[in-house]
This record gives structure tokens, C-alpha cells and sequence, in this order.
């Protein structure tokens, strides 16, 4: 670049010139200074990777948790599993998890979610809604992929219990996606319209507390909606008190068998 300013100036003033030559080295140590990029602030906000079956990882000031949770890996004959934050922007996380697991082909593995931390142990008569943004993707998914991408939410008698618990009443699961077909406890009992789509609705019971299951008719990975109209639909059709207390409130997915990527390019859960 230097050789063809000064071809190009050659009959300028040597003041000329030497300006010229200031210039460039000036525009050259600019060129030269290191620059933090957004790659660099994104790769500064990455979690730790979560391998270990119960490793968790507070998020966002505790607001949320992240749960590898290889709850069913002892049904599996081989395979692992690991989550990833690897950007926050507010309230928003952005998240992956990578799986291969294989045998057991009817039990679930995991449920690595993000855990919802506050505005829990409110009535559902109490809560106004329950806003929901998540944009997720699968990639690298094997062609025998068995698995579901679903919210959970724990209802319970006592405000200050945690989900899967002795005292837990009704576990509500929003089904986002089933391939190759997995289900949910119990069988269908019928269908609910909600939010403008009609959901397969499932009933069964695990342990001591009684699913349901709102099953999407096909694949969501765009959801902008509100959780509430779930809760709603529940007391107002099937029998359940708006006094239970909505005490855990998580998204995630559950693989039963296969490999995939689950990646999340945006989660973000509040209760009103």
C-alpha cells in the first residue's frame, strides 16, 4: 500500500510526502490495535460445560438454573450427554445440549433443562400469565432419533415444594415436539384448543401425582405464547383447583434414544 501512494505522488511536495507517509502509518497502527469483537463478548458470557449427571449451573443471578439431569441414564446400555449457556442477554438465555444414547429404547435418559428460580410458589388463581419465548433448533439428529422438547410444570398443596416431590399433586407437560414416536404417561383423552392450536391431550400418572400432557399436532420451534391458558384449561375442564400452587417451572428435552444437538437460540419464562 505504501509503494503505490508514493508511485502515485511521486511528483507531490515533500511536504505532500511526508504527510502521506505520517498518514499511512497512523491508518496502519489503527489497522494494527486489537479490537474486541462481538465473537469475544459472547465467548466471555459461555458457561461452564455440564457433563456429570447431576452438574447444574446457576444462571442469570440465580434466575434460572441449568440442569444436565441424566436422570434415566442407568437404563441406557452406552452414552452421554452435556449442556451449555453460551450467551445471556437479559433475562434471555441461549443454550445447547448434545446427546448420543442407545439401548432402553422405551425409557427416557434425561431432561436437561433450563430451571425457572423465581415467581414460584403463587396460586394459579393468583397468576396473571406466563409469558414464553423459545426459539430452538435440532441439528446432527439421527435418523432414529426418539425424543420430545417440553415444558414441565409442577403443581403441589404446599407454595414452598419443589416439582417431583412427595408432596407434588399434578406434573403439566407442554409438548413442543415428539420424534420418532415418543409419548407421554398415560393415553389421550382428547384434545384441547389453546392459543389457536389444537394440542393432543394426555392423562397418566407417575409416582404419586397425576401428567397431563399437552401434545403440539406438529413440530413448534418458533413459541411465543403464554403458559397460563394450560393452567386455565385444567381447572376449568378437568377437575383442577386454582388454589394448587405452580412451585417449579422448566424447558428442556427428554431423548429416550438416538444422538442430536438441541440448540436454543432463545429462552425466556416469566410468572405474572
Amino acid at each position: 500500500m505504501y509503494k503505490s501512494l508514493r508511485s502515485r505522488w511521486r511528483s507531490s511536495s515533500m511536504f505532500f510526502q511526508a504527510f502521506s507517509v505520517s498518514a499511512v502509518v497512523c491508518f496502519a497502527l489503527v489497522l494494527s490495535s486489537p479490537i474486541p469483537d462481538q465473537e469475544t463478548t459472547a465467548l466471555a458470557k459461555r458457561g461452564a460445560v455440564l457433563s456429570g449427571q447431576w452438574d447444574t449451573e446457576s444462571e442469570v443471578g440465580r434466575r434460572f438454573i441449568l440442569e444436565n439431569n441424566l436422570w434415566g441414564m442407568s437404563a441406557a446400555t452406552s452414552g452421554s450427554q452435556n449442556s451449555q449457556v453460551t450467551a445471556t442477554s437479559g433475562n434471555t438465555i441461549t443454550w445447547h445440549t448434545t446427546y448420543t444414547w442407545q439401548g432402553g429404547n422405551s425409557d427416557v435418559k434425561s431432561y436437561a433443562n433450563l430451571d425457572l428460580r423465581v415467581g414460584l410458589g403463587k396460586s394459579i388463581s393468583s397468576i396473571g400469565s406466563i409469558p414464553v419465548t423459545w426459539q430452538w433448533s435440532y441439528s446432527n439428529a439421527s435418523s432414529g432419533l426418539v425424543a420430545d422438547v417440553s415444558y414441565d410444570l409442577w403443581l403441589s398443596n404446599v407454595a414452598s415444594s419443589s416439582g417431583a416431590s412427595s408432596t407434588s399433586t399434578y406434573e403439566v407437560m407442554i409438548w413442543l415436539s415428539t420424534r420418532g414416536g415418543a409419548g407421554p404417561a398415560g393415553s389421550q383423552i382428547g384434545t384441547a384448543t389453546i392459543n389457536g392450536v389444537t394440542w393432543k391431550l394426555y392423562q397418566g400418572t407417575v409416582s404419586t401425582w397425576t401428567v397431563y400432557s399437552f401434545v403440539a399436532p406438529n413440530e413448534i420451534s418458533s413459541f411465543d405464547s403464554d403458559l397460563k391458558p394450560f393452567l386455565t384449561y385444567l381447572t376449568s375442564n378437568r377437575g383442577v383447583s386454582s388454589s394448587q400452587f405452580l412451585v417449579q417451572a422448566q424447558g428442556g428435552t427428554e431423548p429416550f434414544i438416538g444422538s442430536a444437538t438441541l440448540s436454543t437460540s432463545a429462552y425466556a419464562i416469566s410468572i405474572n
